[in-house]
């Protein structure tokens, strides 16, 4: 399993259950499964160290979490990403605010953006909507 920067986002909810992704194409990963175990890991941690995971790394892959309203975010990494902490924090910020629209295609374009080149969470959300519209509008 190879993944260059940030390779993959995941949504799913409290249980488990796999709201939108994006990225996966080459890893391989049973999405329901996945947010399923995601789900069960959290609410362990929760109960026995009384905090939730906020992220493993597994081989060349690092695993974030973190939740964003009644979500959970997961961003897949490759282990040597400079900009991993900032990239999942941004994807977090922008999923959780108003006016994103919870889908694979906002993903790709969040994934896009955010890979591009560094930018403010704002700018991020401005342009997910402008390329959005762009590209379902026309």
């Amino acid at each position: 399993m190879v993944v260059i920067d940030l390779k993959g986002i995941i949504v799913f909810d409290e249980a488990g259950i796999r709201q939108a992704s994006v990225g996966l194409e080459d890893i391989r990963l049973n999405q329901e499964l996945f947010g399923s175990f995601m789900s069960a890991i959290q609410n362990y941690a929760r109960r026995s160290i009384g905090s939730e995971m906020r992220g493993l790394t597994y081989s060349t892959v690092r695993l974030m979490m973190g939740r964003a309203g009644e979500n959970y975010v997961v961003t897949l990494h490759s282990v040597d990403d400079p900009d991993a902490e900032w990239n999942h924090s941004a994807t977090v910020r922008v999923v959780e605010g108003d006016g994103f629209r919870l889908n694979n295609q906002y993903l790709e374009i969040l994934r896009e953006l955010l890979t591009e080149e560094r930018l403010s969470v704002d700018e991020v959300a401005t342009l997910a909507t402008i390329k959005r519209n762009n590209r379902f509008d026309a």
